[in-house]
């Protein structure tokens, strides 16, 4: 009887919580992906300026054309008809899919 007593009272003491469970695995992150090099013959997209092009900061053609430093990416997708640009590379009949310095001429 003391054994059976003893062993019920060892059987009481036992913790019978689960494990603790270690945290979740956070994913990591995806590095960044490189500039789409097709991005001119995107019709709708927006092609990025090179790093530190301080007209990279425009974000539609609107504030582009707003900013003499500046030029538009000239759309070289396909289309009906042969795309015309202004002398700073804005589409007059086709889109303008980024915003870039203009080059300094010496």
């Amino acid at each position: 009887m003391r054994i059976l007593i003893i062993m019920l009272l060892a059987a009481c003491g036992r913790d019978s919580s689960p494990a603790p469970q270690p945290p979740p695995v956070q994913p990591k992150p995806k590095p960044a992906e490189p500039a789409d090099p097709n991005c001119t013959s995107k019709p709708n997209g927006w092609c990025p300026a090179p790093a530190g092009d301080p007209c990279g900061e425009h974000h539609d053609v609107a504030s582009c054309k707003a900013d003499a430093r500046c030029g538009g990416i000239a759309y070289t997708g396909e289309s009906f008809v042969a795309c015309k640009f202004d002398d700073r590379g804005f589409g007059t009949n086709c889109p303008t899919v980024g915003c870039i310095s203009l080059a300094k001429s010496p």
